[in-house]
Formats: structure tokens, C-alpha cells, sequence
């Protein structure tokens, strides 16, 4: 992956960042803990999923969904930044942190059909549905299939998810064919530092490491076979609810002319650039990102 050889650099930055700021960040991070509350469902074709979900029961619904190795953590810095009268739910996919990890199983669809099943059992409507990377293409698979409780969605570090030979998505993605349990911690070390351009709190980095590494061999393995589909990008046209797209312009996997595609196929997206940020701008620039989900929650964002 491209972006390994300054490695060093961005865990020596994450550190001095880490001590700079670790007051305001440690805060949050109890704040977060303290409002999240873990809970389990068990989906009709067996799965159980993982979750935490804090705010007030008949507030707006936001649902977060995380990328490739992560788990409902990747929004550890974005939860208590976002409002108690909110409702939201951050989902750990299947394959990953403490949702069941099966063999196989790991499409587009398959994870579509989870979080479909995961909203209509909980009856949530009405709902803001946020996806990062892995999680922004199951968030366009829902989305396309929606039979009608989505009012929004929310796409970060996103693409068409298209088969396309010797893309940067293709690169990152063919190490994960060779992984074998237990997942070396070098891998998911490399992996994490792949998706940022500034520097992360190191409790924050180090977390996201250890999620990656609790992702078994199997659940990368399917991952990396299945994350771009055959299926035509005209599928992208069937997703009726206003869309935002978040894109850090130093993005190593989607590129400006991935974000030009959703822009030209979904009916109602808008994009938002955010400038000196990398694939994971949640993590990167969480209050930022905060601010524009609710801005567009609320009735809309500017256009970059």
C-alpha cells in the first residue's frame, strides 16, 4: 500500500498529537462510553450483531456503519459529539468485533441484508443511514433496496465500488487473500496507517489496531473477493433519499473522479471535500464531520 512508507512519520505525529490534546480528547472518549450503551441482536438468518446505541429513544435515528476490519470504535470520536436527543446506532458489521464471525458470507449483499433486517426488527424510520468505506458500499446496497425508512444517507471515503483492474481499492485489498489467524498485528498496524493522512490520538489508533487484528482471516478473505462487484453502477440510480458524500482529498483508495461518478449516478447527492484529510476523515476531523451530518440532517450542507 502507498501510503507504508511514512509509517514512522504518522505514528510519531498520532503520539505528539495524543499528548497535545489529551485532555479534550480523553474526555470524550469517557463521555462517549458513558452514553453508549452494547447491545445484541440476533437477525433472522442466524447472525448476531453487535451495537451500541445511546440517545433519546424518539429522537432523529442516525445509523453508523463502519469500513473493512474496523467496528462500531471507528465512530469512538464522532458519538459524544453528536446530541443526547439524537437516537443512533453504531453497528459492527458481521465478521468483525464482537458480531458473529461466520465463515463466509461477506458480498455487499449479505451485509445489506443485516442491516436491512437490523432496522426493520428495531422499527427504526425515518433514518439517517452513515456508511465508511466497506461501510458507505453496504450503505448504497440498503439504500438501493430500501422499501422506505431511510430519510438520508451519508457516504464517507466512498466509490462506485465497481470491479476496475489496477485500481488503488484493488491494491489495498490483495493483501488480505494471504492472511492467515492470527492476524499479525504489523498487518493491522499498516492497514489503520493506510487510511489517514493527519495524525490520530494514539488510544484511538492503537484501539482500531486491535479491532483489525480481532478480525478473523476468513472475514478479510471474503472481504477482499467481494468488496468491488460485477453488478452495473447503474444500480446507484435507484437510491431515491438525498445523499452526502464526504471525501478527503487525500483519499489513498477513492479517488476525485470515484466521487464525480456517485455524484453523476445518485439522483440527489452533494458532495463535501474535506481539504488535508484522508480516507478515515472521521477520524481525522470529527467535530467537522459532526458539524455537516447534523447541518445536513437539519436541511442541508454546502457543496464544496
Amino acid at each position: 500500500m502507498r501510503r507504508f512508507v511514512s509509517l514512522r512519520t504518522v505514528i510519531l505525529l498520532a503520539l505528539l498529537f495524543a499528548v497535545l490534546g489529551m485532555g479534550r480528547d480523553t474526555q470524550a472518549q469517557s463521555a462517549s462510553k458513558d452514553r453508549a450503551v452494547s447491545q445484541d441482536i440476533k437477525l433472522k438468518n442466524g447472525i448476531t450483531l453487535n451495537y451500541v446505541v445511546q440517545g433519546a429513544p424518539k429522537g432523529p435515528v442516525v445509523v453508523l456503519l463502519h469500513g473493512a476490519g474496523d467496528s462500531w470504535h471507528s465512530y469512538e470520536r464522532v458519538l459524544p459529539l453528536l446530541p443526547a436527543s439524537y437516537r443512533v446506532y453504531a453497528v459492527t458489521l458481521r465478521g468483525h468485533g464482537l458480531s458473529d464471525h461466520p465463515d463466509t458470507g461477506y458480498s455487499r449483499a449479505d451485509f445489506a441484508e443485516d442491516i436491512l433486517d437490523f432496522i426493520e426488527q428495531l422499527k427504526l424510520e425515518h433514518v439517517t443511514l452513515v456508511g465508511h468505506s466497506l461501510g458507505s458500499l453496504v450503505a448504497q446496497k440498503v439504500a438501493e433496496q430500501d422499501p422506505g425508512h431511510l430519510d438520508r444517507l451519508v457516504l464517507i471515503g466512498s466509490g462506485p465500488g465497481t470491479r476496475k483492474a489496477g485500481s488503488s481499492e484493488q491494491t489495498v485489498t490483495s493483501p488480505f487473500a494471504t492472511l492467515k489467524d492470527p492476524v499479525p498485528y504489523t498487518f493491522a498496524r499498516d492497514f489503520q496507517a493506510s487510511t489517514i493522512y493527519r495524525p490520530v490520538p494514539a488510544w484511538f489508533f492503537e484501539t482500531m489496531v486491535g479491532e483489525s487484528q480481532r478480525v478473523p482471516a476468513a472475514t478479510w478473505h471474503g472481504i477482499g473477493s467481494n468488496l468491488s462487484s460485477s453488478s452495473s453502477v447503474d444500480d446507484l440510480k435507484k437510491i431515491k433519499v438525498p445523499t452526502l458524500l464526504c471525501w478527503g482529498d487525500h483519499d489513498s483508495i477513492f479517488h476525485r473522479d470515484d466521487q464525480q461518478v456517485l455524484l453523476d449516478t445518485i439522483p440527489h447527492a452533494t458532495l463535501k471535500v474535506y481539504p488535508g484529510t484522508g480516507h478515515a476523515l472521521h477520524w481525522e476531523e470529527p467535530e467537522h464531520f459532526t458539524r455537516d451530518l447534523l447541518m445536513f440532517i437539519r436541511g442541508g450542507v454546502k457543496k464544496s
